[in-house]
């Protein structure tokens, strides 16, 4: 547990991984893709292991193009079991390219990420700029949510169909040619609608 209240000090990007499949922040139309994916690496370091816990979400801005966020961030577990901040790096862009297969398989191409170091208490400075890459494929079933609402107003009538496609993936994320193996899940939402007015 001491990893996870270490890693809630910078962006708890990892905590929508274990939600399942939701409503993704939508574009226009209420449609909309959401890319998620967190891998860990840890490795013993004298009488401490140090882990970097890296974060990868991806949105639809609704225009047919995607924005993301970047975060890295590394701390150390004492060998009594104390947990302490090291670094975090963490940096978006609001223009990237993201593929959806049919199979619901997610590719991002390599991608320029400009990234600030923050501190425990998320005060973040300077800049470094990162390439950033995900492949991923489906692991087990995917599942598909449909729902349907009417809402009336007045004289008008608004049928409304959300379809809401969930898969959970495994792949990796290459950041400046170092590549990690992760964890994620991607989420399509298409959403269609009706008015009939009297």
């Amino acid at each position: 547990m001491r990893r996870f209240a270490i890693a809630s000090l910078a962006v708890p990007l990892a905590l929508l991984l274990a939600a399942g499949p939701v409503a993704a922040d939508t574009g226009p139309g209420g449609s909309g893709t959401h890319f998620a994916s967190f891998g860990e690496v840890c490795t013993s370091s004298g009488n401490r292991q140090v882990c970097t816990d890296t974060s990868l979400f991806v949105d639809s801005n609704g225009d047919g193009t995607f924005s993301g966020c970047v975060d890295i961030m590394t701390f150390a577990i004492s060998s009594t079991g104390r947990g302490s901040f090291v670094s975090d790096k963490y940096g978006c862009n609001s223009n990237i390219t993201l593929s959806v297969g049919s199979d619901y398989s997610v590719a991002m191409p390599s991608t320029n990420f400009t990234l600030q170091t923050c501190s425990a208490h998320k005060q973040c400075s300077g800049s470094t700029t990162s390439t950033v890459s995900a492949n991923d494929t489906v692991v087990g079933p995917v599942s598909t949510t449909t729902t349907r609402s009417t809402t009336v107003s007045g004289n008008c009538t608004t049928r409304t169909t959300t379809t809401d496609t969930f898969a959970s993936l495994t792949g990796t994320i290459t950041i400046d040619g170092s590549s990690v193996d992760e964890q994620g899940s991607v989420d399509v939402v298409k959403e269609s609608f009706t008015i009939r007015c009297k």
